[in-house]
């Protein structure tokens, strides 16, 4: 039986799920880390970051003092921070279970987006972090008892009871805590007010069901950081700070899980609910108040729209000759790409797909060089330059070098960029011909530089510059990297300088009044003498990247509306400009000290797995009862697992112990993967499991039958290595996996107890197994696509098992040797396809081959028919299926065909239906989207034909059926995804009829 196969190949599924969390930690496990321990924390670095984790630690501490004063008890014991630079991102990432951890990333966020108001990026993040620890590490009386008993079981209720909140109370309440312990953060800037601010002046401000849900309208992701934050910050504005603690002890203690009202209701004597209608009711008041403020100052802007529906259209730039507008696109409904537009009115196309959104510039000829993520290896990812050449093709600039923000010099032999570096950002010249990079400033943790443009001089560099204290400004430099003057001065976000046609003026996006809008000051050529300071719009929503076209008519700029961000346009016409709106309050420092504990001394050493590599808990587990014929032959199973991993990865460990309700039967193993070589990964596995087959008949010998079962203890001692290969757009892993078998059959009579009247011949047999598997995936799924949307996805598998201890005159012999060989191969091909509705349609293939030969490939080799799914998890109904099968036939039984060959095909035309997005209040359950899909599922499976008795199976017709499905893609519990499909399969051929099912998790 399949089934039974798969459970075999356990080493090298192990192995895949290690790839899997190697890749998404992006923490390479072979680098030389380094740790040390202050009160609360440990902190592990990499070798050249010390400096920069001692700040971690000290910025830490500090947060760990303001956040015991300001929200809960402490948790216990120490926390781990991991601090990182081999992922040019900017995030933190914190966990509690199976125990503390915080993942800091090194590399300051300098785009000019909400993350970039900050005093100093590792107290943000890290502030931001250990309230997270803080947070959701709270339990109440009958968690907390539990976690004594099977310790930090990874799970919500009654564990980790915060884990079972809506998201935009877990990230709310630390981006409210981020900005207010500190002098700056995401609710101090002015990027999550642009956002409601113009949702209610579109029309699209969210109601809290929908808060609480995953959907990938705007602001999608960002959803619970921006409306959770300001939503706290009003009702605890309102309220009373110090009610927040008693509002996350109160959630925690509940006995009935999930009531945030209640919950809300006894911390700040008002629901949650009734707090957001009167919330939203203020931001009214404010947006009008605000309203008058702007109009009074200028006529409000009125800009041209150029796109539509772009969701993120961002860096707009025009061609040298005016007639090619170029832009970064993400919708959301295919690839990140550099968009190419025909001003004259010829349409739009795709100049290149992007890994993620990309910053580009023109070169003179015509050509475009661009930024964008590689992956150098499953662990670190890079930005690097690439040049899309006038002709066509893209070339790679540079490997490795860590290059952003490029900007193309007028001779065109270098682009001006920034560089990452340890922790901060540094201003070189890029050559185009050879790539090599020259240093124009150093890398300084109290500077960061973004967005430099060179005049069209060629003279002067505009970049914005950020220093300590949250001070994001515009400034000028020589082509040499020299100061030459600071155009602004304040803590408001000044970013993204673009010159116009002639050098005269120089452009940029300032949120200075607390509205991201476009500034202006005119410099003077031959000097960079900054004359004097304009303001160029005046929009209630806001305004980024400003640039103006090679013939100095138009303004271009992305526009931000409700549904995202758009490319607009306005008449270049500096006449028009006005004095620029006075600096809003909140950029105006306090001045207060932030004490830091000191961590210069403590002493560092080579990084120690073991300090976080024991088990952490033990959590309860449940195996089916095991079935043949549909009677139950072994019963279901009772244990305990563990999984637990060390904090960078090097060494993963599962253990799982289960005891059989019927008989003296254990099942469970270990497995170990090392990942101490970062590339290939090292497994090693042993495992007991039990399987049951029959009926069978027996004939006594006075000619009475019996009714016979078989049962088969297996025993598997497995090893492998896989090797990996991660870049942005596929994954690929090859593994080579062997080990021993020991198989043990007992004859039970129809009582279920070991029969004393049969045995078989050969009840004990020995086996040396060889496995090399393979796979490739350049499948991608966008954020309105109904499932995977483009790409493909192979496997390919070659197995061979051979009996070690069968006689020399059994060896070949069916029924007496189970050696066999086989070969299995599935495809996944995705295509999609325009079409109406809320994202593309999709045209999906699949096909899976296997065949085996050899005395032990007997008839029940590969199973054929059934429609794949997870079994749904509260019940166990039948109705819900069982595994994701290998030939899938929907409309049939599982198991239906069987044979040594099989065959499978399933063709699906998937379609959007309704983008809901919808809940019902507070309660945990949130409809994103609905699809569809018209199917056909074609399989079979046959032989071996061996002309002896009982070993006939011939080809018979293919089980076909043809149907339809419904799929709803839910949020329950807050927290945890559900796709749950629904269909009716109408069997084709002689068989006829119908099947409804209910499955969870897509077909394919």
């Amino acid at each position: 039986m399949l089934r039974r196969l798969l459970r075999r190949l356990m080493p090298v599924v192990a192995l895949l799920a290690v790839t899997a969390t190697a890749v998404a930690g992006q923490v390479p496990p072979d680098a030389p880390w380094r740790s040390f321990e202050s009160e609360h924390f440990r902190v592990t670095f990499p070798a050249g970051l010390e400096s920069l984790a001692r700040e971690t630690a000290q910025r830490a501490e500090r947060a760990y003092r303001v956040l015991a004063a300001a929200l809960v008890e402490p948790p216990g014991g120490r926390t781990e921070i991991l601090l990182t630079d081999y992922m040019d991102t900017s995030n933190g990432l914190a966990e509690v279970a199976p125990y503390k951890r915080i993942t800091i990333f090194a590399r300051p966020p300098v785009d000019g987006f909400a993350l970039s108001h900050f005093d100093d990026w590792l107290e943000l993040v890290v502030t931001h972090e250990v309230a997270h620890v803080f947070h959701l590490d709270v339990t109440g009386p009958l968690g907390g008892f539990l976690r004594g008993v099977f310790g930090r079981v990874p799970t919500q209720w009654p564990f980790f009871p915060g884990l079972g909140t809506p998201r935009w109370t877990v990230e709310g309440l630390a981006t409210y805590y981020e900005s207010a312990l500190t002098e700056s953060g995401r609710v101090r800037g002015s990027y999550h007010d642009m956002v409601l601010r113009t949702a209610i002046l579109e029309g699209r401000f969210d109601g809290i069901d929908q808060v609480s849900g995953l959907s990938p309208t705007w602001p999608a992701g960002q959803r619970p950081y921006i409306y959770g934050s300001l939503f706290f910050d009003h009702l605890l504005d309102r309220y009373g700070a110090e009610r927040m603690g008693s509002f996350v002890e109160g959630f925690a203690g509940q006995l009935v899980p999930y009531r945030l009202n209640a919950a809300a209701r006894r911390a700040f004597g008002v629901s949650f609910s009734e707090a957001w209608d009167e919330w939203h009711d203020s931001l009214r008041e404010e947006l009008e108040s605000r309203r008058g403020v702007a109009e009074a100052r200028a006529p409000f802007t009125t800009p041209e729209a150029v796109t539509r529906d772009a969701r993120f259209a961002l860096f707009p730039r025009v061609s040298p000759d005016g007639q090619t507008l170029v832009y970064s696109v993400s919708d959301g409904r295919g690839d990140s790409r550099l968009a190419r537009s025909d001003l004259s009115g010829g349409g739009a196309d795709r100049l290149t797909r992007t890994n993620g959104r990309a910053v580009f510039d023109w070169t003179a000829e015509g050509g475009v060089v661009f930024s964008q993520l590689e992956m150098e290896d499953p662990y670190r990812m890079w930005q690097d330059l690439y040049h899309a050449r006038p002709g066509g093709g893209v070339e790679r600039v540079t490997e490795g070098a860590r290059i952003d923000h490029p900007s193309v010099a007028p001779d065109g032999r270098e682009v001006v960029a920034i560089q990452t570096g340890p922790g901060s950002t540094r201003l070189v010249a890029v050559s185009l011909a050879d790539g090599g990079v020259r240093p124009l400033t150093d890398f300084d943790p109290e500077v960061h530089w973004a967005f430099p443009a060179v005049s069209p001089n060629g003279r002067w560099i505009a970049a914005a510059r950020w220093s300590d204290g949250a001070w994001f400004d515009i400034v000028l430099l020589d082509r040499e990297g020299g100061l030459v003057a600071e155009v602004t001065r304040d803590r408001a976000l000044d970013v993204a300088p673009a010159w116009s046609h002639d050098g005269g003026w120089l452009l940029w996006a300032s949120d200075r009044s607390g509205i991201p809008n476009i500034l202006a000051a005119r410099v003077e050529g031959a000097t960079g003498r900054v004359l004097e300071e304009r303001q160029v719009t005046n929009l209630l929503t806001g305004a980024h990247f400003p640039s103006v076209d090679p013939q100095g008519r138009w303004i271009y700029f992305s526009g931000y509306h409700a549904d995202g961000w758009e490319v607009e346009r306005i008449p270049y016409r500096p006449a028009e400009w006005f004095e620029p709106a006075p600096l809003d309050e909140r950029f105006r420092p306090s001045g207060a000290a932030r004490p830091m504990a000191a961590a210069a001394d403590l002493p560092a050493s080579d990084y120690n797995a073991l300090a976080t590599l024991r088990p952490h808990y033990w959590e309860p587990s449940y195996l089916e009862p095991s079935s043949a014929s549909r009677r139950t032959v072994i019963g279901s199973s009772l244990g305990l697992r563990t999984r637990t991993r060390d904090l960078v990865g090097r060494h993963t460990l599962d253990v799982e112990v289960l005891a059989s309700t019927s008989g003296a039967r254990l099942t469970g193993g270990a497995s170990y993967a090392w990942g101490g070589l970062g590339n290939p990964l090292v497994s090693v596995l042993a495992r007991q499991s039990w399987d049951a087959a029959g009926p069978f008949a027996g004939t006594r010998p006075d000619g009475a039958i019996d009714t016979l079962w078989v049962t088969e203890r297996q025993r598997n001692l497995d090893a492998g290595v896989t090797l990996l290969r991660s870049r942005f757009r596929h994954a690929a892993s090859l593994t080579l996996g062997g080990g021993l078998v020991w198989e043990n059959l007992t004859v039970l009579d129809n009582r279920l107890e070991e029969s004393p009247d049969y045995s078989l011949n050969r009840a004990v047999a020995r086996h040396r197994e060889l496995s090399l598997s393979a796979s490739l995936s350049t499948v991608r799924a966008y954020d309105f696509s109904v499932g995977p949307a483009d790409g493909v996805s192979l496997f390919a598998l070659a197995r061979t098992r051979s009996e070690i201890d069968v006689p020399d005159t059994l060896r070949s012999v069916v029924g007496w040797d189970r050696s066999f060989n086989e070969v299995r191969a599935r495809v996944a091909l995705y295509r999609s396809l325009p079409g109406p509705g809320y994202g593309p349609h999709v045209l999906a293939v699949r096909a899976s081959a296997g065949a085996a030969e050899g005395p032990g490939a007997d008839r029940f080799h590969f199973d054929a028919g059934g429609a794949s799914g997870l079994r749904e998890p509260v019940s166990g109904l039948d109705l819900f299926g069982g595994p994701v099968f290998f030939f899938p036939a929907r409309g049939y039984l599982s198991g239906e065909r069987a044979g040594r060959y099989a065959a499978s095909v399933s063709v699906e035309y998937r379609f959007p239906l309704a983008l809901v997005d919808r809940g019902m209040g507070l309660f945990p359950l949130h409809l994103d989207r609905v699809s569809g899909a018209l199917f056909f599922d074609g399989a079979n499976a046959w032989g071996p034909e061996l002309g002896v008795a009982g070993y006939q199976n011939p080809r018979r017709q293919a089980l076909t059926s043809v149907g339809g499905e419904v799929v709803a893609e839910a949020l329950s519990f807050f927290s945890i995804p559900l796709v749950l499909r629904t269909g009716l399969a109408v069997r084709l051929g002689a068989s006829g009829g119908t099947q409804w099912y209910v499955r969870l998790g897509r077909s394919f």
